[in-house]
């Protein structure tokens, strides 16, 4: 269950299956992220109109960097691969194991559950950070107004510990 201050220290290890995927991918600065956010959904939200397609999830985003500039891409799950739309491309989330945690709270605490994430993998003997995270928005914040009861997955892809 997620921790009332913000986020979660509850990790579970799962095996998940690949995802095609729809996405916009950009670099920006962190200050940023957030309006940037919300226009490369609204890109990748117009590309599937255009194609009648319809996602198979909320929409995600898997970072690829972090730093002052960010390297993001952000979109949703789609049940087929897209056609290329623009900057809007077919992909996909890897299948294998990773590491999960439901962070519950505001999108500025997310930082609390990455730090429980990464203290956990550095005391684990089995498994290895296999690429950059993502995070997928289970709550519509046009639907719940209140940031508390945001959740919101963070997803680590994980390989075994060479």
């Amino acid at each position: 269950m997620p921790d009332p201050r913000g986020h979660s220290s509850k990790i579970e290890l799962r095996v998940l299956r690949s995802h095609h995927t729809a996405t916009k991918r950009i670099e920006v600065d962190e200050a940023e992220l957030s309006l940037a956010m919300g226009r490369v959904q609204q890109a990748v939200h117009e590309a599937l109109a255009r194609q009648d397609v319809t996602g198979a999830s909320g929409p995600f985003a898997r970072y690829h960097s972090f730093g002052e500039v960010i390297d993001f891409e952000a979109g949703v799950m789609v049940e087929q691969p897209i056609a290329p739309d623009g900057e809007v491309k077919p992909g996909e989330l890897p299948a294998g194991p990773a590491a999960i945690a439901v962070h519950a709270g505001p999108y500025d605490t997310l930082r609390q559950t990455y730090e429980t994430m990464w203290a956990w993998l550095d005391g684990n003997a089995d498994y290895e950070p296999a690429g950059g995270p993502w995070e997928i928005y289970l709550t519509d914040p046009s639907a719940e107004p209140d940031p508390a009861r945001w959740l919101t997955e963070v997803i680590v892809p994980l390989k075994a510990r060479s």
